[in-house]
């Protein structure tokens, strides 16, 4: 195998999805490249522009927020699962807001729960929050308004 090899690869990979460079260098070495091949192919791709960890955190970030709907803690699951440093991971949840997000899983969610008592219904709707990365404060604030939601109606 040679760095060339290694290179190829690597392109082929980001051809399919944006990568970390961890996520390259896991791949790479499942492969059978050298920790040298991958590390050489690597750098000629950051120095390309081809892999980009900050903008990967920002792009990864958006995605937990909109269109997963994760809490803080279960965005910031997603981006170090992904291979984006702590650090990094920690600047790209800056001003992270997961309030929206929460009611909007807590609105699809009681929907299917029409026929629960109230207090399985809290019990279920919380865990629901909780295991997307929803802080407990956020699940309270959450049920708060959902209470003034239906007074209203």
């Amino acid at each position: 195998m040679s760095s060339s090899g290694a290179f190829q690869y690597a392109l082929k990979l980001l051809a399919y999805r944006s990568r970390s460079v961890a996520e390259l260098k896991v791949k790479l070495s499942r492969k059978g490249f050298t920790e040298d091949e991958a590390d050489a192919a690597l750098q000629r791709l950051v120095g390309l522009g081809y892999i980009d960890d900050p903008a990967l955190s920002e792009a990864l970030a958006r995605q937990a927020r909109e269109n997963r709907r994760f809490g803080k803690k279960g965005a910031m699951a997603f981006l170090l699962k992904r291979g984006i440093p702590p650090g990094l991971a920690a600047s790209a949840l800056t001003g992270y807001d997961e309030s929206e997000g929460a009611k909007e899983v807590a609105r699809k969610k009681l929907r299917g729960m029409k026929h629960v008592g109230p207090e399985a219904m809290r019990r279920r709707l919380y865990g629901a929050l909780a295991r997307r990365g929803y802080s407990a404060d956020t699940i309270k604030k959450v049920f708060s308004s959902i209470i003034k939601e239906e007074d209203e109606l």
